[in-house]
């Protein structure tokens, strides 16, 4: 019997977000929104329409998944304050950059100062992890190592946000300095690289470097100007959305408005995907990126269940869902439905977090999308808004918006399936 896609009480309205907001956001691109690639990033003009709907001047919005910082941003540019939790260190320090103004003349002299040392200095030091030699070639892992070298000096000698600026801008070009294919969301030597390879293609990071920085850097003065005097705040913290109830609470912090699209399903490897850069960084050891991609939402590492069993949900919609899929491939179906079960069990656990965080009346939106896995499409939009309704959470309208552009593909084989619509639900505590 097939699964019925019962639809929530609220009928959902379709929107072009992109057009309904064409006057207020032409391109989503605009300020620091790309200072720095990202994949499935959340365009702008979603957070947008909804921070001036639910929110007035100097409320709290608070994004548990921030990723880039798209919902921060735009907090920010609309006078509130903003705060965002991201379990990887790369997405913390990506949304704290693009979120904060910087002193221009300061900025300035720094970019040229870093130029300098690249230019006149042939200082390296000495990076190494899993297979380096595999995604760099000799000349590329010289020409990082100078610059890594040339940015970490600026750690003692800098203004902090002047240093992580230049994080930024060495990161966004460690994926291009390498022998990984830029198109595909998961870390993977394609057929177009080796090809480009064979035909002599060498890699020039301290072009992509100095192109960086004069292209984030005009960026960053634009954002700079126009937040001028604003005094909100963004604070970002390396959080896990699990630990949301207690860490705002010691700090006495209610929301105004929760808005946040959290990881799908099995669909991307957040840790796998910026491996390059976070190592690179020094933001993770090959040790503590393994461990936290055990903890991240939505991950296939998980232990501790009896395949044997049959995964069960008190969700009846789940559990004709994680049924059907337990009989769909054997032992890889097995290992999918307690995959499923373990996602959906984690957002719940989730949303009674956010429920506590919020102030009564306060907003949560939520941004999500279907799977489609070992060929079952997932309703995970219906499923969450079962859960967060259970949770007494009161769903007050629905959104579907298609999903036009994508910066990187869901993987290389497609195996997860395209996600092509996102849903918007809003609820009210």
């Amino acid at each position: 019997m097939g699964v019925s896609l019962s639809q929530p009480s609220i009928a959902a309205k379709t929107c072009n977000f992109r057009e309904f907001m064409r006057d207020t956001i032409p391109k989503s691109d605009y300020l620091t929104h790309n200072i720095h690639q990202y994949t499935a990033k959340l365009i702008p003009q979603i957070p947008r329409y909804f921070i001036e709907k639910y929110t007035q001047d100097n409320c709290i919005v608070f994004d548990p998944f921030c990723g880039s910082g798209t919902s921060l941003l735009e907090a920010r540019l609309l006078d509130r304050n903003a705060i965002g939790f991201d379990i990887n260190p790369l997405a913390t320090l990506i949304s704290e950059v693009k979120t904060t103004p910087l002193n221009i003349e300061k900025t300035s002299e720094t970019i040229k100062s870093v130029k300098k040392k690249l230019r006149s200095r042939d200082s390296s030091t000495t990076v190494d992890f899993p297979n380096i030699d595999y995604w760099f070639s000799s000349e590329a892992k010289k020409e990082l190592s100078k610059i890594k070298v040339a940015v970490e000096s600026l750690k003692q000698e800098s203004d902090e946000d002047i240093y992580k600026f230049m994080q930024v801008c060495f990161s966004s070009i460690i994926r291009k300095s390498s022998y990984a294919d830029p198109r595909i969301a998961k870390t993977y030597k394609s057929k177009r690289v080796k090809e480009k390879l064979r035909v002599g293609w060498v890699p020039a990071p301290s072009l992509y470097f100095e192109s960086a920085l004069e292209k984030n850097f005009e960026k960053i003065k634009l954002l700079s100007r126009q937040l001028g005097e604003n005094s909100r705040y963004v604070k970002v913290f390396d959080l896990d959305a699990r630990e949301a109830s207690s860490v705002l609470k010691q700090n006495g912090i209610k929301i105004d408005l929760i808005i946040t699209s959290p990881p799908y399903i099995n669909a991307q490897d957040y840790f796998r995907s910026y491996k390059l850069e976070l190592w690179w960084l020094g933001l993770l050891t090959s040790g503590e990126l393994r461990c936290l991609n055990k903890k991240a939402i939505g991950t296939e590492h998980i232990s501790g269940f009896d395949y044997n069993e049959r995964p069960n949900s008190e969700n009846q919609l789940l559990n004709s869902i994680l049924n059907k899929i337990w009989k769909k491939k054997k032992a890889a179906g097995k290992k999918k439905a307690y995959v499923i079960l373990n996602y959906f069990e984690n957002m719940k656990t989730i949303f009674n977090e956010l429920y506590c965080t919020l102030r009564s009346d306060g907003y949560f939106c939520l941004i999500t999308g279907n799977n489609t896995i070992c060929e079952v499409q997932i309703p995970t939009y219906i499923i969450l808004a079962q859960i967060a309704e259970n949770l007494n959470f009161k769903l007050i309208e629905m959104y579907k918006d298609k999903i036009r552009n994508r910066s990187l593909f869901p993987n290389r084989n497609h195996l997860c399936g395209t996600i092509k619509e996102e849903w918007i639900a809003v609820f009210q505590k």
